[in-house]
């Protein structure tokens, strides 16, 4: 049986998350002009609507915050493509598919939350996936 359907959507999934890989990574491991701005703004901005009694983030907390989560992030979606990629590979040649939506299904919507939803678009291209190669059941034979 063809799986078709279910590899493009994977592939959307992988190229989605491929895609925000890079761009986290991007951000998480050069050390350029943009971090410095967006720490500038973000202090600027605290300064401007901060409260009394309200304690603020320093420089140094706020670049180790972003540090961290874009770090993290990286390393979600990279889990996130690896799986993928094995669903994607179970599911080449009809192999294993019900063990393929399995996974799809479960990195989906583990892979979503992790990613505190910042990858909800990769998540539902690999939950579509994953139901179809559940639900789809092979043709049989008329004899």
């Amino acid at each position: 049986m063809k799986r078709t359907v279910e590899m493009i959507f994977t592939s959307i999934g992988l190229v989605i998350f491929l895609l925000m890989t890079v761009s986290v990574g991007v951000v998480a491991f050069t050390n350029n002009d943009t971090m410095e701005s967006m720490v500038e703004e973000f202090m600027q901005l605290q300064e401007e609507t901060s409260e009394p009694g309200v304690e603020e983030l320093n420089e140094q907390e706020f670049k180790t915050v972003l540090e961290t989560g874009t770090n993290y992030l990286f390393f979600v979606f990279l889990v996130q493509i690896a799986l993928g990629a094995l669903a994607l590979f179970f599911l080449i040649g009809d192999k294993k598919p019900k063990a393929a939506g399995i996974l799809l299904i479960v990195t989906a919507i583990v892979g979503t939350v992790a990613s505190l939803f910042f990858g909800i678009f990769g998540g539902a291209a690999y939950l579509i996936a994953g139901i179809i190669a559940l639900v789809r059941r092979p043709k049989k034979m008329i004899e």
